[in-house]
């Protein structure tokens, strides 16, 4: 349990105005510069969210569940609590560090997002675990050189980077440039997201299914998600801190 709690926290979110979205069929062909700008301005819009959510971890032969609770301050930190009955992990992402404690192994682990980079053989910053939750590009779509890729109804983009040895892929809903998978690959590793079930709120949309899975080598992670925006007000409530006596783990 305590490996897959720290895969997942290293992997990683009912109101009125909350509208169920279908994908329909409307697709034409535009530009690549096209298709970026939609996407683009695209991005959802908020200051604050909080989130609830039913996580299913399937790692190799075993099979983990538990609930999350996470809020979000749009581009400074986020906060996830696991809990099955009881509290089993707190974990706190900020611009420089990734931080976690888990309780039953009276464990915890603080770093940065390096680890996160070499494993994917690319940039991973706190933005990419913010738009894992809201359903965006984890890498910077204005920093590498993207070509179209031949889809029957759906809009992609393949980029190639680190000399060709990484490959990026997105795959765009072409009703409303929502994201479908986004994938990063390369010799060793992979990790692909899929989004489902997306949420109009305002006008923005949010995803209400999201399902990764990560490979390294011979190991697979899969981590389905189940997410219900329950709180967009802004809370102050991000309080973090290691209890003592806990041992600290190296990756």
């Amino acid at each position: 349990m305590k490996k897959t709690i720290l895969l997942f926290s290293l992997l990683l979110i009912g109101c009125k105005s909350l509208k169920n979205t279908e994908n329909k069929p409307d697709f034409k062909k535009i530009s690549t510069k096209s298709l970026l700008s939609q996407v683009i301005n695209k991005k959802p819009e908020f200051d604050f969210i909080q989130i609830r959510s039913q996580a299913t971890i399937l790692n190799n032969n075993s099979k983990n569940q538990f609930n999350l609770g996470i809020k979000i301050k749009k581009d400074d930190k986020i906060l996830i609590e696991g809990s099955v009955l009881i509290p089993l992990f707190k974990a706190f992402f900020t611009k420089n560090s990734l931080d976690f404690y888990e309780k039953i192994s009276k464990t915890y682990y603080k770093g940065d997002y390096k680890y996160l980079s070499s494993f994917l053989n690319n940039d991973i910053t706190f933005n990419s675990f913010q738009n894992i939750f809201l359903g965006q590009p984890i890498t910077d779509l204005e920093s590498n050189k993207w070509k179209q890729s031949k889809l029957d109804s759906f809009y992609g983009l393949e980029a190639q980077i680190n000399n060709q040895t990484t490959t990026i892929r997105y795959v765009f809903n072409p009703q409303n440039f929502s994201l479908n998978t986004q994938s990063i690959a390369s010799k060793d590793s992979s990790l692909k997201i899929a989004y489902d079930g997306y949420y109009l709120i305002g006008q923005s949309f949010f995803p209400g299914k999201i399902k990764i899975t990560s490979i390294n080598k011979n190991q697979k992670l899969e981590i389905s998600l189940r997410l219900r925006l329950v709180n967009t007000k802004q809370l102050d409530n991000f309080f973090f801190k290691i209890p003592k006596g806990y041992k600290e783990i190296k990756l």
